[in-house]
């Protein structure tokens, strides 16, 4: 096995490995998929991964950032929920990740859109309403960031192949 291939694959095992961690919250996901092709356009010497193609990847992967923390806020807002409840939803989620990954992401930002929406409103149906909104967001900004790295790692492929 030439070390071109060895490199190739490792690069795969990367992409793929980002491809979760959109995911799975310890693992950067699409800025893992974006690291790796910079990476192997510089080991081969940007021949086919040129500095235009990275420059499109880096603000996708800037727009996939903007999306995965706003999709909760979102979600919790959409669904009705007041200032308290999205502000629940975000620090909730940020919590859930250290404390019950990976689901705590989901667990946390759920538990707290109701807990902030209760403390406004004091109504458990609205509080809970807010929760679901946040899941819907988080969910929805997760398919984003899944769609858009697939479509990455798809280029990428087309481009060294």
């Amino acid at each position: 096995m030439n070390t071109d291939t060895l490199i190739l694959g490792l690069a795969i095992i990367f992409l793929l490995l980002g491809l979760a961690g959109i995911i799975i919250p310890a693992v950067p996901g699409v800025t893992l998929i974006f690291l790796t092709i910079a990476a192997y356009g510089w080991y081969e010497g940007f021949h086919s991964i040129t500095a235009y193609y990275l420059i499109i990847l880096a603000g996708l992967t800037l727009l996939s950032h903007v999306v995965e923390y706003i999709s909760a806020y979102w979600g919790a807002k959409k669904y009705g929920s007041g200032k308290n409840g999205t502000w629940g939803a975000l620090i909730g989620m940020f919590l859930g990740i250290f404390v019950f990954p990976p689901l705590g992401i989901f667990i946390g930002a759920f538990v707290g859109a109701v807990l902030g929406e209760y403390i406004t409103c004091r109504e458990w149906e609205k509080a809970t309403r807010a929760g679901l909104g946040s899941l819907v967001g988080i969910l929805s900004g997760m398919a984003f960031n899944i769609l858009l790295a697939l479509g990455m790692i798809i280029s990428f492929l087309i481009f060294v192949f």
